[in-house]
């Protein structure tokens, strides 16, 4: 009892730290309805979930590493995926959307790449990994690496803002925040006291969402370089944070194979999902924010964020899936593990569309 009124009291204040952010007209955050998402799930709960075409395809198999994949990212034109290699292979691969073949590689890191991202407007690649260095590249020019060594612990996650301003970076030793053109280092969140497992940027740019190695939760204000509010979410590691585009939801996921919707503006727990047989290593959540992709040792799951409603078992891996990743557009899904492949899936339009469907959004 004394454990659920310390979190019950950490997620009201959470609630209360954001409303006050609406309150001061930054205006952020809406309501919405923990009562109406559990009845629609205690109502999916009395139906048979009937195996269906949903529109989703295995459009390629990736094959070319030599070790597990640990990090995807898309360009945002939409024609290339890029995955990195493991810790004896630190290389980036550019793989053809199109048509499934290898057209680059690269050398990234001096061991795995555990993180990648391509800024919005297409102008920024950022790797970084096991080594701490952070790298960047004006993309697509190989040759214009500015390697920055800041970090001193394993960079396990970074994000870039809406307007490719500012890159995050979140560390062992904590998370630090860089301008992109040109790259240069700004300044220090926290240093070793707050480790980031895994990053979530705000759709308003201003805003960021840190998880650590306790299941913890903080919310930092980039503008006067502060937490807003923190809570604990899970009682193990965070691996994935995401945020809805309608700024209504926080999605954490955890090494308790759970997954855990949160109300923004009020800061309560709305649903739990029981997501996956073990630890739940990567989310992904679909531009439009319908759909959230997860992977685990049991491969990939699609779920409707609204209803938590299992859409789609994607088992298509010989081993575990230690990463998934959306395509700017939603229209490709790519997934790579311990098999050293990347499974790329093609999501039909028809996909998104049927989820408005009585039958899939109840």
């Amino acid at each position: 009892m004394k454990h659920q009124d310390k979190h019950k009291q950490r997620a009201t204040s959470l609630g209360l730290m954001l409303g006050i952010l609406v309150l001061l007209g930054q205006g952020w955050l809406f309501s919405s309805s923990a009562q109406l998402i559990r009845q629609q799930r205690e109502a999916l709960s009395e139906q048979k979930i009937n195996s269906v075409n949903l529109g989703v395809r295995l459009k390629h198999r990736l094959e070319g590493h030599t070790t597990p994949i640990r990090s995807l990212a898309f360009s945002p034109n939409g024609e290339t995926v890029i995955s990195g290699g493991g810790t004896n292979e630190p290389f980036l691969k550019f793989w053809s959307i199109r048509h499934g073949d290898e057209v680059d590689t690269l050398r990234s890191q001096s061991s795995a790449i555990l993180t990648l991202a391509v800024s919005p407007n297409g102008k920024t690649l950022i790797t970084s990994g096991e080594d701490a260095d952070v790298h960047f590249w004006v993309w697509p020019d190989k040759g214009s690496k500015v390697t920055f060594f800041d970090h001193y612990s394993y960079v396990l996650d970074l994000v870039v803002t809406p307007d490719s301003q500012l890159l995050i970076t979140g560390a062992l030793d904590g998370i630090r925040v860089w301008t992109l053109e040109p790259p240069h280092f700004l300044y220090q969140l926290e240093d070793f006291g707050t480790p980031a497992h895994a990053l979530a940027m705000h759709p308003n740019g201003f805003l960021v969402a840190s998880a650590d190695d306790k299941g913890k939760v903080r919310f930092w204000n980039l503008r006067d370089k502060t937490i807003v509010s923190e809570f604990e979410a899970h009682s193990q590691p965070i691996s994935g944070l995401a945020i809805t585009p309608d700024q209504k939801t926080l999605i954490t996921a955890s090494h308790d194979s759970t997954i855990k919707i949160w109300d923004l503006a009020t800061g309560n727990l709305l649903d739990s999902w029981k997501a996956h047989k073990g630890k739940v290593q990567s989310i992904s959540l679909s531009p439009n924010g319908q759909v959230l992709a997860s992977a685990s040792i049991d491969g990939v799951k699609l779920w409707n964020v609204e209803t938590g409603r299992l859409l789609r078992h994607l088992q298509d891996h010989t081993d575990w899936v230690n990463v998934v990743a959306f395509s700017p557009d939603g229209q490709y899904l790519a997934s790579g593990g311990f098999d050293k492949v990347v499974n790329l899936w093609e999501i039909s339009p028809g996909f998104y569309q049927s989820l408005s469907l009585p039958r899939f959004s109840r």
